[in-house]
């Protein structure tokens, strides 16, 4: 089992949104995924519904605890299934570092059981992003082009390198950082996006995510954007979340 973390230490710039269109995609792809929501606003758990019967099954806030060893995460589908938020993440960033690498070792005992994990971080730097950035193989960050957004693209680089090189995860590999709620029509974003490029290079993905009506459409409807596209614009943006969640998974499949 491979595990993902979607992360970015500002708020707003669409990591559950790419998260959830990450899941679906894999799925597509025929793999079996893991969700994990350690974001405690819980809008990935929110995306998917729970199953007949209510909420069941390991909630995030018991990866950090040695003694949940014996549950198992929700099933929402054959090939899907979800650890939830919950309120007892709100105490978890008040933990020793000790907790640090727990998650990562729950974790790992379930990895007979599905391809791909895929985590969904908090907007915050604290003992659950380290966590998620210590359980993981790989790490995504999707960023927005604005002034204050850019600033925390430096704080999570420097974030990955202690995880790196402080012996909470050497292997972690970033696949890179993903443009996210761009507007085309402004030259300042143009420029800033130009700016991101020249600053970080090949750690910039060539995919680039628009701000567009229809996602937010399909999110509010729990389902990708590109199922049952209608116009030219939702057409559009069809294309471009299945190339960048292509393009991020074939990354992570090498």
């Amino acid at each position: 089992m491979k595990i993902l973390a979607v992360a970015n230490q500002k708020g707003g710039v669409g990591k559950s949104t790419l998260t959830v269109h990450l899941a679906y995609a894999a799925k597509e792809a025929g793999l079996r995924v893991l969700l994990v929501d350690m974001d405690k606003q819980g809008s990935l758990s929110l995306s998917f519904p729970s199953t007949e019967g209510g909420e069941s099954g390991l909630l995030a806030s018991r990866l950090y605890d040695l003694e949940a060893h014996q549950e198992s995460p929700e099933r929402i589908d054959d090939d899907l299934a979800i650890v939830r938020a919950d309120k007892g993440l709100l105490s978890i960033d008040k933990a020793e570092n000790e907790v640090i690498r727990r998650p990562g070792a729950a974790l790992r005992r379930y990895a007979r059981d599905f391809d791909l994990c895929l985590i969904d971080t908090p907007p915050l730097l604290g003992v659950r992003l380290m966590a998620s950035l210590a359980a993981a193989d790989y790490v995504v960050t999707p960023v927005s082009v604005g002034l204050y957004e850019l600033a925390g693209v430096a704080d999570l680089i420097q974030t990955i390198h202690v995880i790196r090189t402080r012996g909470f995860n050497p292997r972690l590999k970033h696949v890179g950082i993903l443009p996210m709620k761009t507007n085309n029509r402004s030259a300042e974003e143009r420029e800033a996006l130009e700016s991101l490029r020249a600053q970080y290079g090949a750690a910039i993905l060539p995919e680039v995510l628009p701000e567009r009506a229809p996602v937010r459409k399909a999110i509010a409807r729990r389902r990708p954007v590109w199922v049952g596209t209608r116009g030219e614009g939702h057409l559009q943006a069809a294309n471009e979340w299945r190339a960048a969640c292509d393009s991020i998974l074939g990354r992570i499949a090498k």
